[in-house]
């Protein structure tokens, strides 16, 4: 059985009917918009609900059942299934929603019947149907994470809290590109691609989180989807998710574990993963209203196919923490203006400088200054010197050959 997903499903087809495989939050969307049709909480276009009702077993037939809403004001309904009569494009259709429990997992369905004809096209009534419910689903404008597929029966939604950072707590020189990116997002036209390269540490992900916010605040109406190579989902679906939300920005962290390079990775995962990628960003990036944001630790990692000028828009390198930010970021993680003050020493500054430090690192040495013991030597500058000569020794010991200091954790 194919892994359900909202990417388009091998149908099961008789002579009129088709089955979509969908994941437990895409098939509870479907069932709400459903219902919010049936009670006239929402409209469509396109598609006409002559009638629903509900199927609970052993076989009884009834009126659809309403259990309340979720957090998001989608109606929640405990039927074994849903059943309905609706027009699309002219065609009339008996659609179900059900699920059913084997050995193995539960698989939630979608099933469209009719009579054959020239008008009965079920894949594109299912995918029109997808796409209202999702838009009338309370997703429009969240900051979404996908979680693995294998433990969630299928591509999992999360909703997630808009971070509290913001570019005022970015410490870089040159803040011009990522304001240009705001601005993009805040008029809705256009689209932008960006690619963070830098070793872990230097404050790729922080920064997504404070574009992400400031983006946010932009434009209230822009959905986010954050994705990680843990996840486990293929590009090629989160980006047909994308496409039910405009505007959308997309997130994704260490992009080189999802799509990688030729030249590192094995040939059939580097080859197929890749090409899907390509495939995918020419087709959605260069619409208006598609932003997006990707990190790699090593451009190297990552094919230069897909870091080319025109399927990225700009690249940005991350190092070091510049020595002016030193005593800034300590007094916004600690609030200690003492101890702060002391990072703005030339002898503070030039060790770190040297040490080539950077913000992860300067985080875990102020965290490692605030144990209680270090109540008094804290405050002592030869002692905070011996402290951070101490934590690079114990860390450099960890790297490899070649690498550098990079996210202390």
């Amino acid at each position: 059985m194919r892994r359900p997903g909202l990417s388009p499903a091998d149908p099961i087809i008789s002579s009129a009917s088709y089955v979509r495989y969908l994941n437990f939050e895409i098939f509870q969307v479907v069932k709400s918009f459903l219902l919010k049709l049936y009670l006239g909480k929402a409209k469509s276009e396109g598609i006409v609900l002559e009638d629903l009702f509900s199927f609970i077993q052993p076989g009884i037939f009834g009126p659809p059942n309403f259990g309340g809403f979720d957090r998001l004001e989608n109606i929640i309904s405990a039927d074994s299934a849903l059943l309905g009569v609706a027009r699309f494009e002219g065609q009339r259709y008996l659609l179900s929603c059900v699920y059913v429990q084997d050995r193995m997992q539960r698989c939630f369905a979608l099933i469209l019947s009719g009579d054959p004809s020239e008008d009965f096209r079920p894949p594109i009534f299912a995918e029109a149907l997808l796409k209202e419910a999702l838009r009338n689903s309370g997703y429009l404008g969240k900051i979404i994470r996908f979680q693995n597929p294998e433990i969630h029966h299928g591509t999992s939604l999360k909703t997630i809290r808009e971070p509290e950072v913001t570019l005022d707590g970015i410490y870089m020189k040159d803040k011009k590109e990522l304001e240009d990116f705001v601005s993009a997002v805040a008029r809705g036209d256009g689209g932008l691609k960006y690619l963070f390269v830098g070793e872990p540490g230097t404050g790729k992900t922080e920064t997504i989180r404070a574009l992400i916010s400031e983006c946010s605040r932009a434009n209230r109406e822009l959905t986010v989807f954050l994705i990680d190579a843990a996840c486990g989902v293929h590009l090629s679906e989160v980006f047909e998710f994308a496409e039910v939300f405009r505007p959308i920005m997309v997130c994704i962290d260490d992009i080189d574990l999802i799509v990688g390079s030729r030249e590192r990775l094995p040939a059939k995962y580097g080859t197929v993963e890749l090409s899907r990628a390509l495939q995918e960003l020419d087709g959605f990036l260069s619409r208006d209203g598609f932003f997006f944001v990707a990190t790699t630790n090593d451009r190297r990692l990552v094919d230069l196919a897909l870091r080319r000028p025109g399927r990225v828009d700009f690249i940005m390198e991350f190092g070091p923490l510049a020595p002016q930010f030193y005593s800034s970021l300590v007094l916004a993680k600690t609030g200690d203006r003492r101890l702060a003050e002391l990072f703005e020493k030339p002898e503070v500054k030039e060790k770190l400088s040297r040490l080539e430090a950077t913000g992860a690192f300067l985080v875990n040495l102020t965290k490692y200054l605030l144990r209680p013991r270090y109540e008094v030597e804290r405050y002592n500058l030869s002692f905070v010197l011996k402290t951070v000569e101490h934590l690079h020794s114990i860390f450099r010991t960890e790297l490899g050959g070649g690498e550098k200091m990079g996210f202390v954790p």
